[in-house]
């Protein structure tokens, strides 16, 4: 008797417990944001310059126009010298759109000298692509599609960014680099991380990647569960979330993202907004 007791106690436990980590991972963690921050300057420099990444919003049912605006606080909270969106604003255009309020949020971000974006997969897909430029102009955004931008700053440097096409549904291609002659630093955005293998020994010292979301699902004691969930993703197999050196010496960073897809479901792998000192 007192072994069933406590059959039935154990049970009890590991069934609350069951129902309180799937309760957080839907209802809790997908709606929280933390913030990381790096130091990547290559060179010591008197003007530290702070971008801010965000990536992967992925706007649906139930991650709408509204939440954005905890987003827009923590980002502008930061007060960024650049802000940097790479893809993916909806997470199916043909299910769910809200094209005035998203835009009207993104465009209270704040940044001192600009704010860029580039493609994702889901800017494509569902008929987003036909909306996607347009909405990111009306939020104050410069969209890079395989093209270049230099910034310059306050104490006459130039800050190189270059924007790819994405991979899985467009057409990514670099465009030439003479713009790197004099430029103090120079970055590079591509939606999926696993492509920066093409993109390896150009001259960019900061690979910014998104795409992954990190699988949103990590579980302690057993990381090959989070690699699996990333690789769902496709051109994530091989990095999956995090700062990461090359071995050509290039900074990469694979942000995990804001929003979620397949799965409205976090667990381990908080929302994120990235900060980096350049």
């Amino acid at each position: 008797m007192k072994l069933i007791k406590t059959f039935l106690t154990l049970f009890l436990i590991a069934l609350l417990a069951s129902v309180g980590c799937l309760y957080y991972a839907f209802k809790v963690e997908p709606y929280r944001l933390t913030l990381n921050e790096h130091q990547v300057q290559s060179v010591a420099s008197e003007e530290k310059l702070k971008l801010v990444q965000i990536s992967d919003l992925h706007i649906k049912k139930d991650y709408t126009a509204k939440h954005l605006e905890k987003v827009v606080q923590k980002v502008n909270e930061q007060s960024p010298d650049f802000i940097v969106f790479t893809g993916d604003l909806y997470d199916n255009y043909s299910n769910y759109q809200d094209n005035e309020q998203v835009a009207s949020k993104l465009a209270h971000l704040r940044a001192r000298y600009g704010k860029i974006a580039i493609w994702g997969n889901r800017d494509y897909g569902g008929g987003a692509s036909r909306i996607y430029e347009n909405m990111m102009q009306q939020a104050g955004f410069s969209l890079l599609r395989n093209e270049n931008l230099v910034v310059g700053t306050s104490q006459g440097r130039s800050i190189l960014f270059t924007g790819l096409d994405d991979t899985l549904l467009g057409n990514p291609v670099l465009p030439t680099v003479a713009e790197m002659n004099g430029t103090a630093y120079d970055i590079l955005l591509t939606h999926e991380p696993d492509e920066v293998i093409q993109y390896q020994g150009k001259g960019y010292e900061l690979i910014l990647s998104g795409h992954s979301h990190g699988g949103q699902v990590n579980i302690p004691f057993f990381p090959q569960v989070q690699k699996k969930a990333a690789a769902v993703m496709g051109h994530a197999n091989r990095y999956t979330g995090g700062l990461y050196t090359l071995d050509t010496g290039e900074k990469l960073y694979v942000n995990t993202g804001i929003g979620t897809t397949h799965l409205s479901a976090r667990f381990g792998v908080l929302p994120e907004i990235a900060v980096f000192y350049i």
